[in-house]
């Protein structure tokens, strides 16, 4: 009762900010999907698309599609209209929805997500990672997973900018990383370390920057095209995040749920102030938010009751969905981040670039990863304008699972931080192996407070060698893999031995 008449509360506030208009041409029920191009606003309803062509005002509505319960994802590509339906697969028309065409060959039907990069059509499936569509005759899919372990099999999201294609996945905070002109996926991982509570909801772009909403309720940048990421705004979390880009400000859906009913809110960010926390300016009770979108100087909702709208005139110094006049601006950018052990002590060293605004930096430490204390800081390494530096500084007081951070201050106030690193230093080593049952790769997780080689040995179930992997390993984490794709499917025996044999792990995998 107490949480009802709280939302209830704040549900009066909200309308003081905002007033959302429902489209009544529309069933008010489940819209589902949304998608824009060119002109034209597409709405993904139970069983057809509706569109609009003059930014929402009236609406018209494809055929029935044939077999759809509900049409989870839409794009427009090569002038034809693509729909998914979970379960079910992916049809198109080249008639604007007059006629549907079944090209589900080849793909599985859990399409999480559609995108188009450099001139192809790209799908995000829920089991089997990557597809891409057939160019020549676009009527089937090829798998376009190569590089790709198990353990990125469920993809939830994928989008990329002029250099690089990225899958968001469900879990560890793995991202899967296509640079332009590959074919071969690297997988990555947010922060650079893993994450076991961390998915990916929602991937955005603007200019060549490239924003991630995760399942944590944290959100992410990249600068560089998806190969480091920093943290942006605080920590909200939802059940359901979709995240949008205005000129001004990131503007996102949240879902939470009291026990009884779904409920969702709407924040707003300024690109001026992303070190702030996000603003809460609408919510409604008994409301589902499946996607947003920005279109005509609009915001979107397409929720669990129809489809609705809301200027973002009604937002303060929010006003248009073009984002080409003011880019964003993030001067400062973490190179490099490392940490390694001096006997009992952590020497962190770390490099930057785009310093022209720098005015300290600030070394974090924390137990928790979450209350954060300054324990030293370094001025610049020249004066202001200078374009990079490299930093050197040592704790002296460390303890086991300690973890630590830069915040780079800039002479506005603005902060940018680095990876979180956890040291090691003076505490036993541990060795992690996973995925167990495994299909592709074996992942090896070492952290220890040596610099060692490290030899890895795979054995079938009569005990004879059937691969050997050498690699060294410094003081810190480290992180391995052995390919075992080409192994017969079976038990194996996994020794992994260092430290001049006084360290040592063997643990039975089994291959499918």
């Amino acid at each position: 009762m107490k949480i009802i008449s709280t939302l209830a509360l704040l549900f009066f506030y909200s309308t003081l900010f905002s007033q959302w208009t429902q489209i009544q041409q529309l069933p008010s029920s489940d819209i589902i999907s949304l998608c824009h191009n060119g002109d034209t606003l597409y709405a993904g309803g139970k069983n057809r698309i509706y569109f609009s062509s003059d930014k929402g005002e009236s609406w018209d509505s494809t055929t029935i599609i044939p077999r759809f319960k509900s049409v989870n994802n839409i794009i427009v590509y090569k002038h034809e209209l693509y729909a998914s339906s979970f379960a079910i697969g992916v049809l198109k028309s080249t008639d604007g929805g007059t006629t549907w065409q079944n090209i589900s060959a080849g793909i599985l039907p859990e399409v999480s997500d559609f995108t188009e990069w450099r001139g192809d059509l790209y799908a995000s499936t829920l089991g089997g990672s990557v597809f891409k569509l057939e160019p020549i005759n676009r009527h089937s899919w090829l798998n376009f997973s190569n590089g790709l372990s198990s353990i990125s099999a469920n993809t939830t999201s994928i989008a990329g900018n002029s250099k690089a294609l990225i899958a968001g996945t469900l879990a560890n905070g793995l991202y899967d990383y296509l640079p332009a002109n590959s074919a071969t996926w690297n997988e990555r991982f947010l922060l650079g370390r893993i994450s076991p509570n961390e998915g990916v909801y929602d991937i955005s772009t603007g200019h060549d920057s490239l924003f991630i909403a995760g399942h944590t309720g944290r959100f992410y940048i990249s600068t560089d095209n998806g190969l480091n990421w920093n943290r942006f705004g605080n920590i909200v979390p939802s059940l359901n995040t979709s995240l949008v880009n205005a000129k001004q400000a990131f503007l996102l859906s949240r879902l939470i749920f009291d026990g009884a009913n779904f409920h969702t809110f709407w924040y707003y960010l300024k690109k001026d102030s992303l070190q702030h926390p996000f603003v809460n300016f609408s919510f409604v009770l008994n409301h589902f938010t499946y996607k947003t979108e920005i279109f005509g100087n609009r915001l979107w909702d397409a929720s669990s009751k129809g489809l609705f709208y809301m200027s973002l005139s009604d937002l303060p110094g929010i006003s248009s969905a073009d984002d080409e006049i003011n880019p964003i601006s993030l001067p400062l950018r973490f190179i490099s981040f490392n940490t390694k052990c001096e006997g009992n002590k952590v020497l962190m060293t770390w490099q930057t670039a785009q310093e022209e605004n720098s005015s300290r930096f600030d070394i974090e430490k924390s137990n928790d990863e979450t209350h954060w204390t300054v324990i030293g800081n370094r001025l610049p390494t020249g004066s202001t304008g200078r374009a990079e530096g490299t930093y050197l500084f040592t704790d002296d007081s460390t303890g086991q699972n300690s973890y630590y951070r830069i915040a780079g201050y800039e002479v506005d106030g603005k902060v940018q931080y680095s990876n979180i690193l956890r040291s090691s230093c003076a505490a036993a080593d541990v060795i992690n192996l996973w995925p167990n049952p495994v299909r592709d790769k074996v992942f090896i997780n070492i952290v220890t407070g040596i610099q060692s080689q490290v030899i890895i040995k795979v054995f079938d179930n009569k005990g004879a060698l059937v691969k050997i992997q050498r690699a060294t390993i410094l003081p810190g984490s480290n992180q391995l893999n052995v390919d075992v794709q080409s192994l017969a499917n079976g038990v194996y025996q996994v020794s992994i031995v260092y430290n001049n044999g006084q360290t040592h792990k063997t643990e039975r995998v089994l291959k499918q």
